[in-house]
């Protein structure tokens, strides 16, 4: 469960200064609603992808160990 700061709260952030938590969380929620967003929202969800691109792209993240 995400836990992490609201879009309403990092929409005044540059993406820069998300976490690569917010970041993916994000980008999973606008990937689900894509079919229904405007062109504004396209735009952000491609500046979105650029940005966790630029940081190594999904497959820097470490996935949580479930023995741990």
């Amino acid at each position: 469960m995400y836990y992490g700061r609201t879009f309403d709260e990092l929409s005044m952030v540059p993406l820069s200064q998300w976490t690569m938590e917010e970041l993916t969380y994000h980008h999973f929620v606008m990937s689900q609603l894509s079919p229904l967003m405007n062109v504004q929202g396209t735009s952000l969800h491609h500046d979105l992808i650029g940005e966790i691109e630029q940081r190594g792209g999904l497959a820097a993240i470490q996935p949580e160990d479930p023995h741990a």
